[in-house]
């Protein structure tokens, strides 16, 4: 399929290990004297090392079964002639490891530095142990370190207990950045660009809904409807398809994907 129009597809993370093993114990159990071993299968087979652990525990990675089906994802996306031309993702280590799998499954990993931007993240109670940039490029992701994030990547306190509106705001913001780059470099080439977003659950639904925010009239109660409606149908690696249409100034979701998980 020839694309005509700039794309996005927004997409949640693959499977986490605190999906799978409850053991609050295990990055004791896999981290021996400083070298990471996993005994237990569900683990991937390579992590960074962390100065603590148990970081881990608030940052957790994705399993390996995880790492696969984003790699064969990628896979999936070379058959269907979706390549993202760039890739924004939220600072979470199952985010990243996503992004990095899937375009390791597409074959471009190294032509694709990965944005990192903390305001991608969901919502949060908890101070996390967000790492920053440079942590992943020394831990071998290809990282774009002259990325400007809209929100510092690491520090997890400049969301740390937000109101919901703040919450819509800082994502409004990330999408309106994300998609004024998209539709301006498509301006500069022959080929429509296509981005890849890398978030969580709640991401999805938002950021896609808010896609055409500014032709809906009551926004707030659109944006809670929807978030609240959708939510529980964003499974790991659901993702949103949309192209642009500069004409109409609209988003129009895709269907010619039908092997791919997607939200009406």
């Amino acid at each position: 399929m020839v694309n005509q129009k700039p794309r996005i597809i927004i997409m949640r993370h693959s499977e986490r290990v605190d999906y799978v093993i409850r053991n609050p114990n295990w990055p004791s159990e896999a981290f021996i004297n400083g070298v990471y071993s996993p005994n237990i299968s569900q683990l991937p087979t390579v992590l960074p090392l962390r100065a603590d652990p148990h970081e881990y525990l608030l940052d957790t990675p994705l399993t390996r079964y995880g790492k696969a089906h984003a790699h064969r994802t990628g896979e999936h996306f070379r058959s269907f002639g979706l390549i993202p031309d760039t890739v924004y993702t939220s600072p979470a280590m199952r985010c990243v490891q996503t992004a990095d799998s899937v375009l390791d499954g597409l074959g471009i990993r190294a032509k694709r530095p990965l944005k990192i931007d903390l305001g991608l993240y969901e919502p949060t109670r908890k101070e996390l142990p967000l790492q920053p940039p440079s942590f992943f490029s020394s831990a071998g992701f290809n990282v774009d370190l002259r990325y400007r994030p809209l929100l510092p990547s690491n520090d997890s306190r400049l969301i740390l207990g937000e109101s919901r509106l703040h919450y819509y705001h800082r994502m409004y913001d990330m999408l309106k950045r994300i998609t004024f780059n998209l539709t301006n470099q498509s301006k500069k080439v022959s080929t429509p660009p296509t981005t890849l977003v890398v978030t969580h659950r709640s991401g999805v639904t938002l950021l896609a809904s808010m896609l055409n925010l500014d032709s809906i009239d009551d926004q707030l109660t659109y944006l809670n409807e929807l978030e609240t409606s959708k939510r529980n149908e964003v499974n790991f690696l659901s993702m949103i398809i949309a192209e642009y249409d500069a004409s109409t100034r609209l988003w129009t979701f895709l269907s010619d994907f039908p092997q791919m998980h997607r939200i009406s």
